[in-house]
């Protein structure tokens, strides 16, 4: 143990000094700093406590006081922080020589396409996407909600008119706000690469702002200013290809940056704070001079104000043999309640969750499974298996699809993908309206709660009733029927490449 302020200490030396000079003293000890008329409002009558026993627990609080505020600690394992999934913004050239139709039916088509190639391959990336030519606009923020992203791409009616130039530091700028809360920042660039000048400033700025760039060239000829200045950003330059093999090129090499800084982890110290401890100590001896109490009611007052975690510990054994007795019998409501007054840990989340999911509260259950996420596969991959199922309990298949999708990626297993399939053919029957009323599918038992014995799963169906479209289908219907104009964020930038006033 030790203390994060350690300077407050230095304070004891104040009730030492009062309790040295009271000893030494003849009269009673608060007759030096008291009034009569003050002592006899604030202190309890005299057959409780003798007028220096008081003193001293006085001085002791003080003493207690001083203690918690140099905030004594321990230090716990040191939490390791490990490097994110990489950061990307696509930035797409809309500048008049994107128009040309050298690449049929134009390189800005090529552009958007690819862009959505690249954001269907980026598994897990964070990605945002910004248009430019003399100024930039943000089209998407950076997020994880990639599907999104795919098809506002797709559907886009920009209306925008853009500069028939290219500022290439406006995009710079413009994808440097959009990463500035993020860590290994990238920025994928899809354009033409306008004239082949020096880029020496654009080169510094990337650099001063970590920032990787990598170019997907949608021209013929090479640029030899955007591939040098890709390579000094430690980023890649790719040709255009007609397959999908360069944003493939492009993704493995952010990824190969990615498994290096994966590698390096910061160690954050973590400490158990004890301040608590002779705080509520000190408010004790206070509480035992300011209020007359008999005998009997002292040792009640110690008891009551025992540290918490004493009595967390003495009783969160009993709470969880009655929670996992109340299991067994399958009486779940009353096994929540007692879980829910255990100390929280991985596998009490868990376990509760489970409850939970037996109750039928299934988006409860679902906030439970994820706070037991930890570090081992195999169990997440059980979590993930456990939401997934909690999802297609209640009709939402797309979340479904989305965690047993998860769960194979950490743990593939048959009943997993079964289940998977099943929810991709219901999916496939909704949106096609193929479905037949009074259709059953049979989804296989959650996985085992690790503290029962005897699993009280069993294999449960869905019923497919007729499938109303999500407010997100009904958003993308709309946008496709009306082709409502799509609204940009201008960005506002400074910096001027050298060659962002010449004319295309």
């Amino acid at each position: 143990m030790f203390f994060q302020m350690p300077l407050f200490l230095l304070l004891l030396v104040i009730p030492f000094g009062f309790w040295l000079r009271s000893w030494s003293a003849k009269s009673e000890p608060f007759h030096n700093v008291m009034t009569k008329e003050i002592r006899k409002k604030l202190f309890v009558p005299a057959q409780t406590f003798s007028s220096r026993t008081r003193y001293s627990f006085f001085l002791l609080s003080v003493v207690l006081f001083i203690v918690a505020l140099a905030r004594p600690v321990t230090l716990l394992p040191f939490l390791e922080v490990t490097q994110t999934k990489p950061s990307v913004v696509l930035a797409i050239d809309m500048s008049g020589s994107m128009k040309q139709t050298d690449i049929f039916p134009s390189r800005l088509a090529l552009a958007k396409e690819k862009a959505q190639i690249f954001i269907q391959k980026a598994v897990g990336y964070k990605i945002g996407l910004i248009l430019y030519a003399n100024d930039a606009y943000m089209l998407y923020p950076v997020s994880e909600e990639n599907t999104l992203l795919t098809s506002l791409l797709k559907d886009a009616n920009i209306t925008q008119k853009f500069a028939p130039n290219s500022n290439l530091f406006s995009a710079l700028e413009a994808s440097n706000s959009l990463l500035r809360n993020h860590q290994n920042r990238h920025i994928v660039l899809l354009s033409d690469g306008g004239e082949d000048v020096a880029r020496s400033e654009e080169l510094s700025y990337l650099k001063s702002k970590d920032i990787t760039l990598s170019t997907l060239s949608l021209t013929p000829k090479t640029n030899l200013s955007m591939k040098t200045l890709c390579q000094g950003t430690q980023g890649y330059y790719q040709p255009f290809s007609w397959s999908s093999e360069d944003v493939t090129n492009i993704l493995t090499h952010i990824s190969s940056s990615q498994k290096s800084s994966q590698k390096k982890h910061y160690n954050l110290p973590q400490y158990k704070e004890y301040f608590s401890y002779p705080l509520a100590l000190g408010l004790l001896l206070l509480a035992l001079l300011f209020f007359p109490l008999k005998q009997s009611s002292i040792f009640l007052l110690l008891f009551y104000f025992q540290p918490a975690p004493l009595q967390a510990g003495v009783f969160d054994f009993w709470y969880l043999h009655q929670a996992q007795t109340k299991s067994e019998e399958k009486n779940y409501a009353e096994a929540i309640s007692y879980y829910q007054q255990v100390t929280p840990t991985k596998q009490i989340e868990y376990n509760l969750a489970y409850a939970l999911y037996q109750n039928a509260q299934y988006n409860k259950a679902i906030v439970h499974y994820k706070k037991a996420l930890g570090k081992e596969k195999e169990m997440n991959a059980k979590i993930y298996y456990n939401i997934a199922t909690a999802f297609a309990r209640q009709n939402k298949l797309d979340f479904a699809k989305k965690y047993y999708k998860k769960s194979l990626a950490l743990s593939p297993n048959s009943i997993a993908q079964e289940n998977l399939s099943l929810i991709l053919l219901a999916l496939k029957k909704q949106r096609k309206k193929y479905h037949k009323k009074g259709e059953k599918l049979k989804f296989k038992a959650i996985v085992d709660n690790p503290v029962s014995k005897n699993s009280p799963f069993s294999t449960y169906a869905i019923k497919l009733h007729t499938f109303m479209p999500s407010e997100e289908e009904l958003w993308f219907q709309k946008v496709a029927k009306h082709h409502s104009p799509t609204y940009l964020q201008k960005i506002h930038t400074t910096k001027r490449s050298v060659d962002a006033n010449l004319t295309w």
